[in-house]
């Protein structure tokens, strides 16, 4: 029995075509806006989470989460604008990944492992964007 479906068809290059540009700025805007939130909680929260880094035993809690900042910060930034979005993508996934396994490890609490698969499926996103096809630069119009 013959599929319905037509075939992926190939662009002359070889490669699968791209995205319209609109859809993958969306799509940048709304996988940032989880480690914009995050960076949010971070700075109007800084004791409370550098308590919460320090009781699960991690060294200079305060220097950690300024650098857990700064990802979120420079990694979101570039993702956003879509200028260096694979080393944005990197960078968020550098927070990301350790984060994941030192905090959201107890899979029998039904909460954590939620928030743990939640991580994956971010990490998959990432991934995706950072496996992109050379960047176009955006383009400023008048």
């Amino acid at each position: 029995m013959r599929s319905s479906r037509p075939p992926l068809r190939l662009s002359r290059s070889g490669q699968r075509p791209r995205a319209t540009p609109w859809i993958e700025g969306v799509a940048r805007v709304l996988l940032a806006l989880v480690f914009v939130h995050a960076l949010v909680g971070k700075l109007t929260n800084f004791a409370a989470v550098a308590d919460k880094i320090a009781a699960k035993g991690l060294p200079l809690a305060p220097l950690l989460l300024v650098l857990a900042m700064a990802l979120l910060a420079l990694g979101s930034a570039l993702l956003i604008l879509g200028w260096r979005q694979r080393l944005g993508a990197v960078l968020l996934l550098v927070f990301l990944v350790p984060t994941s396994l030192i905090f959201h490890n107890e899979l029998g609490d039904t909460a954590e492992r939620i928030q743990l698969l939640k991580n994956l499926a971010i990490i998959a996103g990432l991934l995706l964007v950072a496996n992109q096809p050379g960047e176009r630069r955006p383009r400023l119009r008048r």
